[in-house]
């Protein structure tokens, strides 16, 4: 057996914010999500506390993911990675937003942890190894 454990935790937010972003941004999470090639990432779960009223997003992911066996050896080993690319991606294309959070992968001999922020304005992610 091969068990698996990997945790996401990404807090996004932009106040001041027109709706028609605001829809923008969430038709942009959600496919960004639905369309990684990593299948623990099409797993998670967006949490959507935007305010339409006061032109704010607000989308949360909190997912801790845990196999007695893992299920996809090509998805566990490339987490990580795949993790970057997308956070990497979402400061790229959504720049206007305040993006923070971690991530960890425990799998066979791989056990890593990161923490990870991008400022509004910037157009890259910021990753710390803890």
């Amino acid at each position: 057996m091969n068990p698996l454990k990997l945790e996401l935790k990404l807090y996004l937010e932009a106040e001041d914010i027109s709706q028609s972003r605001i829809m923008s941004c969430r038709s942009f999470m959600s496919q960004q999500i639905k369309s990684s090639v990593n299948s623990y990432i099409r797993k998670l779960n967006m949490e959507d506390e935007c305010d339409m009223d006061d032109f704010i997003v607000r989308l949360y992911f909190d997912e801790t993911i845990e196999e007695e066996a893992c299920t996809s050896e090509e998805s566990a080993k490339g987490f990580i990675d795949d993790v970057v690319d997308l956070l990497s991606e979402i400061a790229h294309m959504q720049s206007f937003l305040e993006m923070e959070g971690s991530f960890m992968v425990e799998y066979q001999d791989l056990k890593k942890s990161y923490k990870f922020h991008s400022e509004s304005g910037d157009s890259y992610c910021d990753f710390d190894e803890m």
